[in-house]
């Protein structure tokens, strides 16, 4: 995944104390920590964007309105090949 990276500066000491104390906690590096308070603030997901084609699934699947329109073409059709 290609990540970009930031300087953040005039980090105020009480949010210092806590994003470390958070990381020592759970085990994590200081830039883990800041990443998933990131996440958590703003509910993106940020898992490997990829070059799949899962996006694609279930995105053009057909209306009942566009299902019952085919279905009257194929009857027009059955009735065009009979004559």
């Amino acid at each position: 995944m290609k990540t970009t990276q930031y300087t953040i500066r005039s980090i105020p000491k009480n949010l210092d104390v806590f994003l470390r104390r958070q990381a020592h906690l759970h085990g994590k590096s200081l830039n883990q920590t800041v990443l998933d308070y990131i996440q958590q603030a703003t509910k993106l997901d940020m898992q490997e964007d990829t070059d799949d084609f899962d996006w694609l699934i279930g995105a053009n699947t057909l209306g009942d309105d566009s299902l019952q329109a085919i279905a009257e073409l194929k009857k027009t059709d059955k009735l065009k090949s009979r004559l």
